[in-house]
């Protein structure tokens, strides 16, 4: 019986090293993934602004007029 709890413990611990693994490993591309997108919303953010934001503006001005 001892043998036994033996094994059962030895595969839990197995295991939790296996999930532990698991979840850095996924936290990491997450973390990476968000990384990623944050740095393309800037490269966006100042592509828009260099095309001229005023423009979009004075479009919306002269609509309304």
């Amino acid at each position: 019986m001892q043998e036994l709890a033996g094994r059962v413990e030895e595969v839990a611990a197995a295991g939790g090293k296996f999930a532990d693994a698991f979840v850095r490993t996924a936290g990491a591309t997450v973390s990476s993934a968000l990384v990623f997108m944050e740095r393309e919303i800037g490269y966006a953010q100042k592509a828009a602004k260099k095309r001229g934001g005023d423009k979009t503006e004075g479009r919306r001005g002269r609509s309304r007029q």
